[in-house]
């Protein structure tokens, strides 16, 4: 992904962005829709790390080893440790996604 300055937006308008983002994908009736239309923001490289997390989400809730997981999916240690970190003190946001995923 892109870098960026985060300092030069402030949080305030980051907060609100980001509300105007998820209205977007909320907006869109149809999975089809949402998937064309990340398909049309994100390169292939951007979704393929965007649905790794997820996978990496799912497998450490599934009782996986670290070792599983790279054996598996051929990432490093780093990043699963920060999916771990979310999943353990984040907002809740990957525990819903994977377990909306699984109904």
């Amino acid at each position: 992904m892109a870098r960026y300055k985060e300092e030069k937006l402030p949080y305030a308008v980051q907060d609100r962005l980001m509300g105007m983002f998820c209205e977007t994908l909320c907006k869109l009736k149809t999975k089809k829709a949402v998937q064309d239309f990340l398909k049309d923001l994100l390169n292939r490289q951007e979704r393929a790390m965007l649905i790794r997390r997820l996978l990496i989400a799912e497998m450490l809730l599934d009782g996986y080893t670290y070792g599983e997981i790279i054996n598996q999916l051929h990432c490093g240690t780093t990043t699963i440790a920060r999916v771990e970190r979310w999943l353990n003190f984040g907002r809740g946001g990957f525990k819903r996604a994977v377990t909306a995923k699984k109904k």
